[in-house]
């Protein structure tokens, strides 16, 4: 089935009421822009002591495995959220942290460091001068913020910055990704559809579900489209793999908290 509009949005009780049909949930979700607000910069986006509080008892559910995926590094997400007994994928899923504390990489980061070390060279001098950019070098992503910036002359530089970084990533088997008010780059192979099949590989016999508000999150959807439930985080309708919709973070932490309640 292809991308369609997301029609079918749901209340969190009603999208609960989904998913626990089955005895048994891989319930997987993006961070920024899902589980907390989207900020200006990415340090600001701190959970509140409510999630932490809801994600810990989903983390105590025999019935439910849970995982974050993001493009944070690894070692972000757990600053963010110290909650035992999840797994955590970093950087769209190049790298893995499992329960009980063991790692997984996809990707060998120390191949990528010379061509991150090259973009990040190039992002500082397309942006040199210019305020509200900020320059995001994690362990196998590049990123280049611009929500603080003027928007003519954000276009200028992420226009700049594309072309100057299309070569280095062809050289290095990377690829340009846009996502909000960001573009990333990024290990071809890498994304978080990828990372949606690694954890359902971990975890037969779960009913996979996974929650995400960006582009990035759509190559979940698109894997989870026959096989699972992907749900678009969004207030407005727009063009999708999810078949379902919640309007913002504060409609997914009331779905998480009736999923901790109920199971």
């Amino acid at each position: 089935m292809g991308r369609l509009p997301a029609w079918q949005e749901e209340t969190p009780e009603q999208l609960a009421a989904l998913v626990l049909c089955h005895p048994k949930l891989l319930l997987m979700t993006d961070y920024d822009g899902t589980l907390v607000p989207l900020e200006d910069r990415p340090e600001l986006a701190l959970p509140g002591a409510g999630l932490l509080r809801t994600l810990r008892r989903l983390a105590g559910k025999r019935r439910i495995t849970l995982a974050v995926v993001s493009g944070r590094d690894v070692d972000d997400l757990k600053s963010m959220l110290p909650v035992e007994g999840i797994y955590l994928a970093g950087c769209h899923g190049a790298e893995f942290a499992y329960p009980g504390g063991g790692r997984y990489a996809a990707v060998d980061a120390e191949k990528l460091a010379p061509a991150l070390d090259l973009l990040a060279g190039e992002a500082a001098r397309c942006v040199a001068n210019c305020q509200g950019f900020l320059l995001e070098r994690k362990k196998t992503v590049f990123a280049l913020h611009y929500r603080l910036a003027d928007p003519v002359t954000a276009l200028r530089v992420v226009s700049d910055f594309a072309a100057a970084a299309r070569p280095l990533a062809a050289r290095y088997g990377m690829e340009l990704k846009a996502g909000k008010k960001v573009i990333e780059v990024r290990p071809r192979a890498v994304h978080k559809g990828e990372a949606v099949r690694h954890l359902m590989n971990l975890n037969p016999g779960c009913y996979p579900v996974y929650l995400g508000d960006d582009s990035s999150d759509e190559d979940a959807f698109a894997v989870l489209r026959e096989s699972g439930t992907g749900v678009l985080v969004s207030e407005h309708k727009r063009i999708t793999s999810a078949s379902h919709r919640l309007k913002d973070p504060q409609e997914v932490l009331r779905f998480l908290q009736i999923l901790s309640a109920r199971s």
